[in-house]
């Protein structure tokens, strides 16, 4: 017989709702060859793995795709798995990236979403350096804090300027 208290496990983790833009690092930086076979592939393979996760967390979760190089929104809020993926598969780096841009872009996405209960998360993968200056970045922190945005970090590769700016919340 299966009981109630079987499942209080299950009661337990709250699902939460939420939005999600994935924000992908296609700088030149990303043909660099520490990661086998480059940064690229790499961020791609653990994007499909964060997406797949966010979305299989609850159905109504929706997930975005923003490209750091161009700033360009390359797959709007959605729950198809299969959109996002296609979407990542045609990703090619190339230029520098605009940190402080892709962040109020990805805000500004996340401002916009169709379910306003949904709470707001942005996921930023970074192989390359951060040129913006600090105060900029602790002015966009305190922002997202104001706009209860949620922003976590994914460093790929090691560098001086990088991982000296990469602390956003300080």
């Amino acid at each position: 017989p299966i009981f109630e208290s079987d499942f209080d496990c299950l009661t337990a983790f709250k699902m939460t709702l939420e939005s999600t833009v994935i924000c992908v690092d296609n700088s030149e930086y990303c043909r660099n060859g520490d990661y086998a076979p480059t940064r690229l592939l790499a961020q791609r393979d653990a994007i499909n793995m964060v997406a797949r996760a966010k979305l299989r967390q609850n159905a109504e979760n929706t997930c975005a795709l923003l490209t750091m190089a161009n700033n360009g929104l390359a797959a709007t809020l959605t729950n198809d798995q299969g959109k996002l993926h296609s979407v990542l598969s045609r990703v090619e780096p190339g230029g520098e990236i605009k940190f402080g841009a892709g962040i109020r872009i990805a805000q500004l996405s996340l401002k916009h979403r169709m379910n306003k209960h949904h709470k707001q998360r942005i996921i930023l993968f970074i192989c390359s350096p951060i040129d913006d200056e600090q105060k900029d970045i602790i002015k966009i922190a305190k922002k997202l804090k104001k706009e209860k945005v949620n922003i976590d970090i994914v460093s790929f590769g090691e560098d001086r300027k990088s991982t000296r700016r990469t602390p956003v919340t300080q």
